[in-house]
């Protein structure tokens, strides 16, 4: 008995031996696509999250010269906090970094070779803890010339970090 095939049965059926005798071009392109993009958009992830970092240090200076030691504080952190993210989206390709990092977490981010990166955890350490603080002791004001300090070493890290990133970068395509 001859079975009645109608063509778009048959379409189907050549369709699929086709696909798997011969594979299709499109598929060897469309990783590579993906990947293009996934590589571009955990980029723009890392230079949006480098920018925030600016842009809070930039805000903390603004707050230091008005007197505002608790927020410069604050910002401090903050800027501190989106640079890790920016490492941490570099190092592990993820585009979600955690919220909130360890300083196991941490301390990896800022290690490298040649810069063992202890200082700057530690760093990052004491401005989370002086961030989080909810207030200081009368005896012991914060001081104009400390938060002068931080200020500059945050930005010094910061500064160091980004360099860090843009020679580990892979160059994109």
């Amino acid at each position: 008995m001859a079975t009645n095939w109608s063509i778009s049965d048959a379409h189907c059926v050549h369709h699929l031996d086709c696909t798997s005798i011969s594979p299709d071009p499109d598929n060897y392109i469309q990783p590579k696509f993906n990947q293009t993009q996934a590589d571009h958009t955990l980029h723009t992830k890392i230079m949006d999250y480098q920018k925030l970092a600016q842009y809070h240090i930039k805000l903390a200076t603004i707050m230091r010269d008005h007197h505002q030691f608790k927020t410069c504080l604050i910002l401090c952190d903050w800027a501190l906090a989106s640079m890790i993210k920016a490492l941490y989206i570099q190092k592990y390709y993820s585009a979600h970094p955690p919220k909130e990092l360890t300083m196991n977490e941490i301390l990896p981010l800022v290690h490298t070779d040649t810069d063992p990166g202890l200082e700057i955890a530690l760093f990052i350490g004491t401005m989370q803890f002086m961030s989080s603080l909810e207030d200081y002791s009368h005896e012991q004001p914060l001081e104009l010339k400390n938060i002068k300090r931080l200020v500059q070493r945050t930005e010094e890290i910061l500064e160091e970090l980004s360099t860090r990133m843009m020679n580990n970068s892979p160059k994109l395509s």
